[in-house]
Parts: C-alpha cells; sequence; structure tokens
C-alpha cells in the first residue's frame, strides 16, 4: 500500500513448514512456523526509515534452544500460547537512516554483518537484533569508517534489583547490562584488493561509557586504561579480486590480545579464521558458487568475567556456531527461468566448551582440541524459490538431507548423552513481503 511518492506500508504474512524439522531441531517431527504484521518504509533525499514487526507462532517440538545449531537467526524468547498449541515469539525491527554529503548516521534495533563471506567471524546476525547506533563516513573516496554502539542482553539477572519485580502472584527478572562498541576501516587500496581492519569492546555494569564513544580512538588502551575489566577483540579481512568473475577472501579474529606473548607457545592471542572463494557465470549467465571455510579456537568469544562474554540472547556476535568450531561451507546459486535454485552443503563440528575449560583457558592449561568430544552436523539441502504474478507474494521449495551425530540438545545441561539422527524434510513456504531465511 504506497501512501504518498515517500512512504509505504506493506502488510506482511507467511507460513513455513518443514516436514521432519529440518537443522532447526534434533528429532525428527514436523515444525511449522507463521507471521502476521507489517512493515514501513520511508524515504526521501536524505532520510531513510525501514521498519518491520511480526508476530510469530510456531507449532512443533520447540524449546528455548530451538536453532541452537543452526546458522538462522535465532529469536530474543520462545513463550508458551496460553489459549492454544504451540509458541509464539516476536520480530521487531527499525532503522533510521540519515545521509549527509559523505556522512550517514544509523540508529534503530536491526542487524549487522562484517566481513566478505557468507559467514562472519566478528559481526553477524545469529543473535536476535539489538537497539544500536552509529555512522559511515567516507573519509575519501577509497577509505570508509564505520562506527556503532549496541545494547546487548546479558541473561545475567541483576540480583540488586529481584525485590522490586516480585511478589506473590508475579515473578521477573532484570538483566545486568552488556554493551558492545566497534569500530571499523575499509580500505580499497585498488580496483582489486580491499583490505579492513576492526577493533571491538564488551563491556557491563553501566549502561555507557563515554570512552567508548570516541571513534577515533583505539578501544585497546582505553580499556587498559579503565583497569582491564572489559573484553577486547580485534580483526581483519582481505578481498582479492583477480577479475570480475572471482573473489578470494580472508578473514581473521583475534581474542584477549597480549602483545608480549605474541611468540611465546602459550599467549592469550587466541584466533578464529575464515578462507573463501566466490565465482560466478561460469557456466550460467546468472550463478554464483561459494566455498567458505571457518575455524574458531575453543578459547575466543568467552571471557574469564562471564558479563563481558562475547555473546547476546545466549547466542555469540560472531562465527554463528560459536567458539571450539569449524565448518566448511558450499554454496551454489543460479537463476533459471524466473526459478531461483540454491543447492546448500554445511559439514560443521564443534566441541563442548565448560566454565572449568574458560578457567583452564586463562591459566594456559587448556587440553587438546575437541579432547571432550564434538557435536557434529552434515547438512545438503536444495530450495527452490520463484515469485508468483501477485506482487510481493513468493514461494518456497526445498528438500534436505541432515545427519547430526552426537548433539546435546541443551547446551547448558552437557551431562546429557548425545543424540544421532538422519532425517529428510521437504519445505514449503508461502512469503508475502518477507523472507524468512
Amino acid at each position: 500500500m504506497v501512501l504518498s511518492n515517500n512512504l509505504d506500508l506493506k502488510p506482511i504474512t507467511f507460513i513455513y513448514y518443514s516436514s521432519e524439522g529440518s537443522d532447526w531441531i534434533y528429532n525428527a517431527q514436523p515444525i511449522t512456523i507463521f507471521g502476521v504484521g507489517m512493515g514501513a518504509y520511508y524515504k526521501n533525499d536524505n532520510l531513510t526509515i525501514d521498519t518491520k514487526y511480526l508476530q510469530f507462532g510456531m507449532l512443533g517440538n520447540i524449546n528455548n534452544n530451538f536453532l541452537d545449531f543452526s546458522p538462522r537467526q535465532s529469536f530474543p524468547y520462545i513463550d508458551d500460547s496460553k489459549d492454544a498449541d504451540g509458541y509464539w515469539t516476536e520480530y521487531a525491527t527499525a532503522k533510521i537512516k540519515y545521509r549527509l554529503n559523505n556522512f550517514e548516521i544509523d540508529v534503530g534495533k536491526f542487524d549487522r554483518h562484517w566481513g566478505p563471506g557468507i559467514r562472519a567471524l566478528h559481526i553477524s546476525n545469529k543473535v536476535p537484533s539489538y537497539p544500536q547506533f552509529g555512522f559511515e563516513w567516507s573519509v575519501r573516496e577509497n577509505i570508509k569508517l564505520i562506527y556503532f554502539h549496541g545494547f546487548l542482553n546479558s541473561n545475567i539477572p541483576d540480583s540488586t534489583r529481584l525485590p522490586y519485580y516480585n511478589n506473590g502472584f508475579s515473578n521477573r527478572s532484570v538483566n545486568i547490562s552488556r554493551n558492545i562498541a566497534a569500530h571499523r576501516i575499509e580500505w580499497s587500496i585498488s580496483e582489486k584488493v580491499i583490505l579492513s581492519a576492526n577493533e571491538s569492546v564488551i563491556y557491563a555494569t553501566r549502561s555507557l561509557d563515554f570512552h567508548y564513544l570516541l571513534p577515533i580512538i583505539l578501544f585497546y588502551p582505553i580499556e587498559n586504561y579503565l583497569g582491564d575489566t572489559d573484553n577486547i577483540q580485534m580483526g581483519c579481512d582481505i578481498s582479492y579480486y583477480p577479475n570480475i568473475k572471482h573473489k578470494f577472501y580472508l578473514g581473521f579474529f583475534m581474542d584477549e590480545f597480549t602483545p608480549e606473548w605474541i611468540i611465546n607457545s602459550k599467549n592469550h592471542n587466541w584466533f578464529a579464521w575464515q578462507l573463501g572463494y566466490n565465482t560466478k557465470n561460469i557456466l550460467l549467465d546468472n550463478e554464483s558458487i561459494t566455498i567458505e571455510y571457518n575455524w574458531t579456537d575453543q578459547r575466543i568469544y568467552k571471557h574469564k568475567y562471564p558479563i563481558n562474554d562475547y555473546y547476546s540472547h545466549y547466542q555469540p556476535l560472531g562465527f554463528w556456531a560459536g567458539p571450539h568450531a569449524q565448518e566448511l561451507l558450499v554454496n551454489y546459486f543460479f537463476l533459471f527461468r524466473k526459478n531461483k535454485f540454491f543447492l546448500k552443503y554445511s559439514n560443521v563440528k564443534r566441541g563442548i566448551i565448560t566454565p572449568e575449560m574458560v578457567e583452564d583457558n586463562y591459566q594456559d592449561n587448556q587440553g587438546p582440541r575437541f579432547e571432550l568430544g564434538t557435536e557434529i552436523k552434515s547438512m545438503i539441502s536444495l530450495i527452490i524459490e520463484r515469485s508468483s504474478k501477485i506482487q510481493g507474494l513468493d514461494y518456497k521449495i526445498g528438500i534436505n538431507n541432515v545427519d547430526f551425530k552426537n548433539v546435546v540438545p541443551d547446551p547448558l545441561n552437557l551431562e546429557q548423552l548425545g543424540i544421532d539422527s538422519n532425517k529428510l524434510s521437504v519445505e514449503i513456504g508461502l512469503f508475502y513481503n518477507f523472507i524468512y531465511n
């Protein structure tokens, strides 16, 4: 519904069904996800506003660990329906963007993705969207500075405020604040090479720290200046385009930077790596192939003070599988007669992380990688998307095979026995003004 040349309001609805639950759950049971809501989009010469709200419903074997071992974006919470079978949650995003010449400000509740790959090591959209503000400044034609500050969910109750939200018939809790500040420089060295560098900090127990509102100063010395209580991360990535059909990229992430120990066999410089390749239009005119490998050290993302973990809503802010993990990903896409074909393969291995392991990491007593066992998921899928003759109405059909080995259903309860499951799911989706990926 277009109300003016600048404002567009659209109703949103969708329904998506998986016969065996895809990789959303470990057991073979059907899952149905559906939603109804509204979207609004406004744009003029300088200002853009994009917002969506949906009420999600879910039918099937759902719990709060739904999507824990899936790259799909997680939900902030899942509640039992009070009046019917099933579960419900909400999806709400809003982004206000104002651009003036070479400077762009954004504020709202939305997602970010940093890096050249399909996955991201530093900033990804695995976590539910969170409130944030920031800017993007084109310092020169080939240099860009990006900064943002976000407000996360620590899932750690603030005991000092518990008495105010408890009585004889109702109990609630308020979490201790956790925040992220991050900045990134993107430098186009030439038409063939793009180099980027990132730095972020997780800090907690205060709602907003002025020191981390300074986007042009390194956070590492600031963190030391404040007493070494916060959690610093660094990273970089490089993309190389030998020609218009090919792209090679390499990503690097570092946690707990300790300069004087860099060359020591035991150090606090903990890494993650991404290596990828993309090529286009080799056999067909509308074709893309991406091969990507991601590897994360068992020591990253977790902090000696859990309040500073690199997480929000129990999900990692970076690589979707978290620390102590690795994934080989192959994506193939082509367009044929208005049909979009997606063939995907993913093989993921994830090791166990316990509080005792985190303590050992900081004392340089960590054991061998995957010493306590691994969760493994291998998945191959074929999805076909097509737009209907009705504007905004799209549909999907697909099939996937998922093989789980030794998967722990509840990552907060590691005493359970792992689950093995191999299943074949058929999936059907109908979407109006919205795509659930």
